[in-house]
């Protein structure tokens, strides 16, 4: 994956094109709830992996551009900005970490049929989904129209 940052586009098209990029990762986000809701673990994780490059990207991209303007034009407002950005810390790590263990704990228990085993990776799923799109929300409620008035400046 590429994860150049085309600094040429503005902050506003930036914004519209990161909305976009959310409206895209909640469809295969609510995919991935329906997997697991149908308790196809296997087929939700792999979704999960689908998407984890361009999501790690969008996240670079975020706090590469966005931030940058924030710090540059807004810093006396950005602590929420901060707190939102840091959030990708755990997006990541789930991302590059958690997944690729749930992926060898349940290679390894799919033999035992271990009810408890699943109902647990199905809840950390749901939770990571749950946390992902709220922290979009969050984005599109106190980052983007903070980098936005930021970019004004």
């Amino acid at each position: 994956m590429n994860y150049k940052i085309n600094f040429d586009e503005s902050i506003p098209d930036m914004i519209e094109r990161l909305k976009q990029e959310h409206v895209q990762f909640e469809i295969t986000l609510n995919k991935i709830t329906k997997y697991n809701e149908e308790n196809n673990i296997n087929k939700a994780i792999e979704t999960i992996n689908y998407m984890s490059q361009p999501i790690i990207k969008h996240a670079v991209e975020e706090e590469a551009r966005l931030m940058r303007v924030i710090m540059h034009n807004a810093k006396e407002e950005s602590a929420d900005s901060i707190k939102i950005m840091q959030e990708h810390n755990w997006v990541v790590d789930f991302l590059k970490h958690r997944v690729s263990s749930l992926e060898n704990s349940i290679y390894r228990q799919q033999n035992k049929q271990d009810k408890q085993f699943e109902q647990k990776t199905r809840n950390e799923i749901n939770e990571f989904v749950t946390n992902l799109k709220e922290h979009f929300e969050e984005e599109e409620q106190i980052v983007f129209p903070l980098a936005l008035k930021a970019d004004l400046k």
